[in-house]
């Protein structure tokens, strides 16, 4: 089996971008998807996949678990949720990932819970691969440590697929 280090190459520069890092003029479909493909694509990405399909935001749409575009057009608070059901897709329902949604906004503006959101994912992921414990903060307004849980579930299960499914088998 190849060495964590090989199999975790890259993961130290896992990085979201934060909300003045999402281009301040809304998007068309394409250029949201290839945003989201260019930050994710190399850590989520499954069998060169894209992580994010014009059939699996339509879905959302159509299910009012995201806004509709204006103008065939994606604000920015979209664009950011969609970074959040990306990452958190594979671990989570659309509909629980909805109410995570819901309540993180009910904690503070939408820049902030995100920004929060993208900063403690990168620390989990951090931590993970590092093998440490990352340290449970005190968030005002978060009373059940609801990022702190879900961004290390992330991690975690990011970690088992990157160090073990993806390992090559023993001989």
């Amino acid at each position: 089996m190849k060495g964590v280090e090989t199999m975790t190459k890259g993961l130290d520069q896992f990085k979201l971008p934060r909300w003045n890092d999402l281009p301040p003029v809304d998007l068309y479909l394409e250029q949201m998807l290839t945003l989201i493909d260019d930050y994710l694509g190399d850590y989520l990405s499954v069998d060169g996949k894209k992580v994010m399909t014009k059939t699996m935001v339509n879905n959302y749409v159509k299910q009012q678990y995201l806004n509709a575009p204006v103008n065939k057009r994606y604000d920015r608070l979209t664009v950011a949720c969609l970074f959040v059901i990306a990452t958190l897709k594979s671990i989570y329902t659309i509909e629980e990932i909805k109410r995570f949604i819901d309540q993180a906004l009910s904690f503070d503006t939408a820049p902030m819970v995100y920004d929060q959101f993208c900063e403690m994912t990168e620390q989990a992921v951090s931590h993970a691969f590092n093998r440490t414990a990352m340290p449970k903060p005190k968030m005002e307004g978060d009373p059940r440590d609801l990022f702190w849980n879900l961004c290390n579930s992330f991690a975690c299960q990011l970690y088992v697929k990157k160090v073990y499914l993806n390992a090559e088998p023993t001989e």
